[in-house]
């Protein structure tokens, strides 16, 4: 994340191991870095103005706006404009889910992280409701008073269930940013995610694509956040730590399957991205140690 000339004026979290809240007030053009993970996320906006750039869109978060991310779903926020922001984010596992109860009820929690459009506009009514529920979840972190991981964990049940509500009542959305130039992005990330196992390089999608090699990266970056080359690897790294989990292939096969000719390119790469070598993840997704 980019920190240079902004100010944390309050950061309140909580985590353990199948839940993580956290709320915090920046001041300055604050980047974060691209990242996916393994949890879901939902990111609500209490006031200020953010870019959102999810897997190959770009939307204009306004305050009480909601995003919904997926597992595995690259994706990052970016200054636009508003110098102070407060935003609460939530991440949860399926074990979550599970030891609440909430997978034996008839209303399906994730059905907001399944929608087509991540985003979510709340009606008043539901905003007013929601914000209630994060002031106390906030309060609740600032003051840990006895008890208070519990009362996290229902605010958050709570949340979930009225969010899943609100998503079957209306579906108001953020639309993603449309200009031509977005869409010629949202084109050429759609091409890398299905083609990232090829060799791919600004001179051969400038070709496919009819622009130079320059205006391709800077546009690029202008617009996602990322360069070239690292969203390329986000894209492959991604593919590679699902294969790592699901099959039982040897690393030299993965890197190749995602588009690597050098298996200690890939690793490096993949150690710089996931902070674990490929081995010590498989070893990590499987309850392995040593």
């Amino acid at each position: 994340m980019s920190l240079a000339g902004t100010s944390i004026v309050d950061h309140y979290g909580y985590n353990d191991d199948e839940f993580l809240l956290s709320y915090s007030h920046k001041n300055g053009p604050y980047n974060i870095t691209g990242h996916v993970h393994d949890q879901y996320e939902v990111y609500y906006l209490l006031k200020g103005q953010r870019s959102y750039f999810i897997k190959d869109r770009v939307y204009s978060v306004n305050q009480g706006d909601l995003v919904f991310i997926p597992k595995s779903v690259l994706h990052r926020t970016l200054f636009a404009g508003a110098l102070q922001h407060q935003r609460v984010v939530l991440n949860f596992t399926d074990s979550f889910l599970e030891r609440s109860r909430a997978m034996e009820s008839k209303l399906d929690l994730l059905k907001p992280f399944r929608s087509p459009n991540p985003t979510l506009r709340l009606k008043e009514e539901d905003r007013k409701y929601v914000e209630a529920l994060l002031l106390r979840a906030i309060a609740e972190m600032r003051s840990k008073s006895d008890g208070y991981e519990m009362c996290l964990k229902a605010l958050v049940v709570e949340l979930l269930v009225h969010l899943a509500r609100c998503c079957g009542k209306y579906t108001e959305a953020v639309p993603p940013e449309d200009s031509p130039l977005h869409r010629k992005v949202a084109d050429i990330t759609d091409y890398i995610e299905a083609h990232f196992a090829e060799p791919l390089t600004l001179t051969h999608l400038s070709e496919t694509f009819y622009i130079s090699p320059y205006y391709l990266s800077r546009v690029f970056k202008e617009i996602t956040g990322f360069s070239f080359v690292d969203y390329v690897n986000h894209v492959r790294m991604n593919e590679a730590k699902r294969l790592l989990r699901e099959t039982e292939w040897k690393v030299l096969r993965i890197a190749e399957q995602v588009g690597f000719d050098s298996i200690a390119y890939f690793g490096r790469v993949f150690k710089e991205m996931v902070h674990l070598s490929p081995v010590q993840y498989r070893r990590m997704q499987r309850g392995v140690s040593g």
